[in-house]
């Protein structure tokens, strides 16, 4: 205990003013990662920049904790970059203070320094890439805000699962306006071994994403209704400085699975912006680098969707936004047939997840279709079964009005393929048809995916393929006229029996030729894995074989 007499009273009153001092910087700290951590209970939110942005501009945010949110962190050392352009933040002791990890995954005693020096050497770097080369417009100062004019980064302990954040005074604008521009300064967490990506790599990702919201808030401005394009920038520009980390990899699945959801919906629970990252990809791959940061030139004076429609108005919005839907469909084991009908695909997209399918079907003597509706900017996919060939028609929803003003209305259409020529969009053989009629045909695109043997008499060819028996039925073309003694045999390719049909009331009769039909089940009842079998069909006399690829997702 602390006595205050003449010699002591006011080393007390300094110890007990530091305690209390510690104390409080203790608090506001803790209250800073509860709000992060109740944004980010399922780890999706590795960015806490977005989280700002909304959380300052809701009208029903707690001033204080609002205040507290957009005070810099403190530490007790820093340095500055070899360029002079960034000043590293970090502590030598307590809970934030950095550490490098060796390869068993343990801290490195003594590392603080060296951990800073990476993150100084990587933003470097970073600057390099999308300042100098990209042609991005580099933060402005902060006129010494954070004890020097160089760009302040801090290295604090985050919760589980956020790589870092970029934060601002929203009191102190450098530009007042509806999309105010701001001074920044980045934070990012003291470990990367809790993350999806782990160590340096995540170190190098997070700058590069972080220094991009600096970019974007202190040259271009806050649009809050807009901020998921913020982050599928920032998330686009980790591969473009990077090409080798694909940490974007984990929000893949997120965005391949809800492309019916509008292009610029913005959920902070999850769907901000990182798994539509891929648009950046396709951008920098169909026209160029140059266009993503023309359209961020165009986002300093309109929102995204203008600023969209504005840079792409000599290749048309809506045919952009449809070619995107097709490069999404060309992922996974369809990568490899794009380029036979003509379309690019992202350059990995054979490692992508496949696109949900809104409907599946089964060409009839009549055709085939589907009654579906779609929001603004949405995508739409359809897969139809016919002879050796799985149809594919892809639906864009290109109501760029509707996206400029966020409307949420459901737009009605049905599509298919067809005998009559109502709504035709592209002639098949057999007098078949593939039509779209929506509620407004200005507002949408499609695309059928249709190859030269579609719809042709073929009788040696099992389709679909690849199959997928959780949503298809294999059909095996039977090529023999005596069906009394059909049978079809299923193996593995180490020639185990899994499957026999037997007779002629196993086959059916479809559309033009006679068929076995399969729901990829073995003799027990259970479903086979993936991979290749062979089949062998024999009228007791003939027989004929080939290959099943079975795809199970």
């Amino acid at each position: 205990m602390c006595r205050f007499t003449r010699s002591s009273g006011f080393i007390c009153f300094l110890i007990v003013l530091a305690l209390t001092q510690n104390g409080i910087a203790a608090g506001k700290k803790k209250r800073v990662q509860k709000f992060f951590e109740d944004f980010n209970t399922k780890g999706y939110n590795k960015c806490g920049f977005h989280l700002l942005a909304h959380y300052f501009a809701s009208p029903s945010a707690d001033k204080s904790l609002k205040s507290l949110l957009q005070q810099r962190p403190t530490n007790d050392t820093s340095i500055v970059s070899s360029s002079g352009r960034f000043r590293i933040h970090f502590d030598t002791t307590g809970g934030s203070e950095p550490s490098l990890y060796n390869s068993s995954s343990q801290p490195i005693p003594n590392s603080s320094f060296a951990f800073a020096d990476s993150v100084a050497d990587i933003c470097d770097h970073v600057y390099t890439i999308e300042v100098d080369t990209l042609g991005f417009p580099p933060p402005p100062s902060d006129s010494g805000a954070g004890g020097g004019y160089e760009y302040d980064v801090y290295v604090q302990s985050l919760p589980q699962g956020e790589y870092g954040y970029t934060d601002w005074d929203e009191n102190r604008p450098i530009i007042d306006r509806t999309n105010a521009t701001y001074a920044t300064w980045m934070v990012i967490r003291n470990e990367f071994q809790t993350t999806y990506t782990r160590g340096i790599p995540a170190l190098k990702v997070t700058v590069a994403h972080e220094f991009n919201h600096a970019i974007q808030v202190g040259n271009f401005g806050l649009w809050p209704n807009d901020i998921y394009f913020y982050e599928l920038t920032s998330t686009w520009l980790e591969q473009v400085v990077y090409p080798g980390i694909r940490d974007y990899f984990q929000y893949l699945p997120n965005f391949f699975s809800n492309v019916d959801r509008p292009f610029n919906l913005y959920d902070p629970d999850n769907y901000a912006g990182y798994e539509r990252c891929v648009f950046g990809i396709f951008v920098q791959n169909e026209y160029g680098s140059s266009v993503m940061v023309a359209i961020w030139n165009n986002i300093g004076r309109e929102q995204v969707i203008p600023a969209l429609e504005d840079e792409l108005n000599t290749a048309g919005p809506a045919n952009v936004f449809l070619l995107f839907a097709q490069w999404n469909y060309f992922t996974s084991y369809r990568a490899g047939s794009a380029g036979s009908f003509g379309l690019s695909t992202y350059p990995l997209a054979a490692a992508y997840p496949l696109v949900s399918i809104a409907g599946f079907g089964t060409l009839s003597q009549s055709g085939v279709s589907f009654l579906e509706s779609g929001q603004r900017l949405s995508e739409h996919f359809f897969q139809i079964n016919d002879g050796p060939d799985t149809i594919g028609i892809s639906v864009a929803n290109t109501n760029f009005g509707a996206a400029t003003v966020y409307d949420s209305t459901n737009f009605p259409f049905s599509v298919g393929i067809s005998t009559g020529n109502s709504g035709c969009i592209r002639e098949l053989s057999g007098g078949y048809c593939v039509f779209l009629s929506p509620s407004n045909t200005n507002n949408w695109k499609v695309l059928p995916v249709v190859s030269g043997s579609a719809l042709a008499a073929t009788n040696n060819l099992a389709f679909p393929q690849p199959f997928n028996p959780a949503t298809q039925l294999l059909r095996v073309p039977y090529p023999f006229s005596n069906t009394v003694n059909a049978s079809l045999s299923i193996y593995t390719v180490s020639g185990d029996l899994i499957k026999r049909l037997t007779g002629d009331q196993t086959i059916d009769y479809y559309l033009r030729g006679k068929y076995f039909t399969w729901n990829g089940r073995d003799s027990s009842g259970r479903i086979v894995g993936s991979g290749v079998y062979i089949y062998v069909l024999s009228d007791g006399t003939n027989s004929a074989q080939g290959k099943i690829a079975v795809v199970r997702n």
